[in-house]
């Protein structure tokens, strides 16, 4: 993660000191997220599954100087983001399926490397990210004596906590249009922090309780600045 940060800092100074085309605009898609739930330990039994869920935000984005003599070339991509995440919990008993949902505002700030020099740009990203607990939303606890050999652990407002971190990946589109440009693009996302409290192993919580997702995002763009993409 480091490395990420450093290119990251990198990248950005060296927008701010060239010519770019920026863009600035909306942004939203869909994806399925579950939680990893396990202890370093003790081996955890929990059967957790995948939930739909949805994103939505601005986005900002830097293309920075071209080089004539390479293919490949940087840029920058942040903004702001909605995004509800969670699990599921399903038990080998009748005990009902148990679900959660975290919604966050998330702050991405991701390194892009792009290809084509025209209207279509075909491009990676890989970033960090930080986030926010603004509200959840859980079903009634279930019966922990009907849920066969499994344990049950959630997320608990007085104990567990708000803020997190991770990283983020994607491979997508851009095209420019002469209404706007059009980003497309399909994603990998890890909470790298726990969001339960572990402050000693003897208590046997799980000490690794880490989001994951993958979905795709949308999004329509209006470019400003001064560079003009090579022919």
């Amino acid at each position: 993660m480091r490395i990420v940060v450093v290119l990251v800092i990198v990248l950005a100074s060296s927008a701010l000191n060239a010519q770019v085309k920026g863009y600035l605009g909306v942004r939203g898609g869909g994806h399925f997220s579950t939680t990893y739930i396990e202890h370093t330990l003790y081996n955890t039994v929990m059967n957790t599954g995948f939930e739909p869920g949805y994103h939505g935000g601005v986005m900002l984005k830097l293309f920075t100087n071209q080089s004539p003599t390479s293919f490949l070339n940087a840029g920058l991509q942040s903004g702001l983001l909605y995004e509800a995440k969670g699990w599921r919990q399903t038990f080998d008993t009748d005990e009902p399926t148990y679900h959660v949902r975290m919604n966050y505002l998330n702050f991405p700030i991701e390194a892009i490397i792009y290809a084509g020099k025209r209207k279509t740009k075909y491009f990676g990203t890989l970033g960090v990210f930080l986030e926010q607990l603004l509200s959840y939303d859980k079903d009634p606890d279930p019966n922990t004596s009907n849920i066969g050999g499994q344990e049950f652990y959630t997320y608990e407002p007085n104990r567990d906590k708000k803020f997190g971190y991770g990283i983020r990946f994607s491979l997508g589109v851009h095209r420019d249009f002469s209404f706007g440009a059009i980003h497309l693009d399909a994603f990998l996302s890890y909470s790298a922090s726990s969001f339960i409290r572990t402050e000693d192993f003897s208590e046997r919580l799980p000490d690794l309780t880490n989001h994951y997702l993958g979905g795709f995002t949308l999004s329509y763009l209006i470019p400003f600045g001064k560079m003009e993409f090579s022919q």
